[in-house]
């Protein structure tokens, strides 16, 4: 499969058999070049080396580290054309309990580093490009105790489509991906080892099937081609799980 053939992809928030991981991996057997980029540069370089990806260390929230992404990129492979945001950090918590900091914390990586994140790799895509989001399906469908999280990730959501509204005349598109609970993702790996949790969220689910990092990576390939004539959207790959609100 070729479907990303010629084209450099950076993809931040690269964790061992994470989301940002699946999808780095999938875009490596599409035919891109791909940056994989994070915080921990000795996971990093092993994890390059693993699906031969330059390792690149990134903090979102800092715009030297953005920068020097960007930098990067571009010395190594001459250009990007797509860029992944697969940075999260979930908070849950009774909202009348969340303290200023961990409100702050949690918004300067989903919401500012986000939009440093759109901001940097809008302008280093000079031929135009796909920029993907990572979102969650509790953007839409409501989940209790989540408000700081929930509330990020559609903030997120609405930052993609203004970059959707700008610069698609520049040829740049750019979506978000709304996983619901992924199976084999790092964040729920608590819960999925519960087989009674598993089975519930399997009944909740229209498709009758837990997600997996796969599913999110399929994903990504498409809007990350050139055969995709999508943008501004927010994409559920969770079986159908935002279709009603979700139980604690």
């Amino acid at each position: 499969m070729s479907e990303l053939a010629g084209k450099t992809a950076v993809i931040l928030g690269v964790g061992r058999n994470n989301i940002g991981f699946g999808i780095a991996r999938r875009f490596t057997e599409a035919g891109a070049r791909v940056v994989i980029a994070g915080r921990n540069t000795e996971a990093l370089s092993a994890l390059g080396r693993e699906i031969d990806a330059l390792p690149v260390k990134c903090d979102i929230t800092l715009e030297d580290d953005l920068r020097a992404l960007v930098a990067a990129s571009i010395q190594h492979h001459g250009r990007i054309d797509v860029a992944v945001n697969a940075v999260g950090i979930n908070l849950v918590k009774e909202t009348t309990a969340v303290t200023r900091a961990e409100l702050e914390r949690v918004t300067d990586v989903q919401f500012v580093g986000t939009f440093l994140f759109l901001q940097a790799m809008v302008n280093a895509m000079a031929h135009g490009g796909s920029i993907i989001q990572i979102s969650s399906v509790s953007a839409s469908a409501l989940m209790k105790d989540h408000a700081v999280y929930m509330a990020t990730k559609a903030a997120g959501d609405m930052l993609v489509r203004s970059i959707a509204l700008d610069y698609g005349p520049k040829g740049i598109r750019a979506n978000s991906l709304s996983p619901g609970g992924t199976l084999d993702a790092p964040m729920a790996s608590a819960l999925m080892q519960d087989p009674a949790f598993v089975e519930e969220l399997r009944n909740r689910i229209p498709l009758r099937r837990v997600g997996t990092i796969s599913d999110v990576a399929d994903a990504a390939v498409w809007l990350a081609s050139d055969r995709c004539f999508v943008t501004g959207e927010n994409i559920q790959v969770n079986g159908g799980m935002a279709l009603h609100r979700l139980r604690p």
